[in-house]
């Protein structure tokens, strides 16, 4: 198995994302700054977001809308985070809106109302170093650790149906794992790979097996200088 490397060699963002910087970011997408990505433009016209979560690890459940009246809702994305933290330590971080934009579309795409089944939510650098002393499929600078990735499946929805879906909204990553029963999808450039093996939820994207767009390499590395210049205000 090839070893797996998140593909972001252009702009590596915080850890400890600013949710009213990210705000800021989706701000600029719903008025140009990301023309070429439907998928978030799409996510721009909806009035009102939610989403039914169960993490197969905690077995927790969470009902929530997370976008209502033009805003992103505090409360429920402190909820997201804490069902979406490291199961393993129970760090959390800020789960980045614009993620939970992009399974709310596939959902939609899918039209589905079953719960999102959760494989790996957030992941800590704690962990992401152990799982990567057992696996050289974990990639280093996962997008997990920001808060910026999720391992998912859809009840009832085939893994090759969820693939073509997200690839075609052309919103992020989007990793195709069917021996092991779920899809990563990212908020990160838009890029595509698969791996037919087994392999351990969290990886970012195959070296061998990726195509990644170099235009949505150089917006996503505008935005991010973007974010830092803003930072050092």
């Amino acid at each position: 198995m090839p070893a797996e490397r998140d593909q972001l060699q252009a702009a590596q963002p915080s850890r400890h994302l600013d949710l009213p910087r990210r705000r800021l970011l989706l701000g600029l997408a719903a008025l140009g700054g990301l023309a070429g990505l439907p998928g978030r433009a799409m996510a721009a016209r909806t009035p009102e977001r939610s989403l039914v979560i169960h993490h197969q690890h905690t077995g927790e459940w969470l009902r929530t809308t997370y976008f209502a009246d033009g805003v992103y809702q505090k409360d429920s994305l402190r909820d997201i985070n804490r069902v979406l933290r490291d199961w393993r330590n129970g760090q959390v971080i800020e789960i980045d809106p614009a993620l939970l934009d992009i399974v709310h579309m596939v959902q939609g795409k899918l039209d589905s109302t079953a719960p999102i089944e959760v494989v790996c939510g957030y992941r800590s650098p704690q962990t992401n170093s152990m799982l990567r002393r057992r696996s050289r499929a974990v990639a280093k600078n996962s997008l997990h650790m920001q808060g910026m990735a999720i391992d998912i499946s859809f009840g009832g929805r085939e893994l090759a149906q969820v693939r073509r879906i997200a690839q075609a909204l052309a919103a992020g990553g989007v990793g195709y794992y069917p021996g092991s029963g779920f899809i990563h999808l990212d908020s990160g450039p838009v890029r595509y790979w698969s791996q037919n093996g087994r392999v351990a939820p969290g990886s970012d994207g195959g070296k061998a097996a990726s195509r990644t767009s170099k235009r949505s390499r150089a917006r996503f590395a505008r935005l991010e200088g973007l974010k830092k210049k803003r930072k050092q205000k």
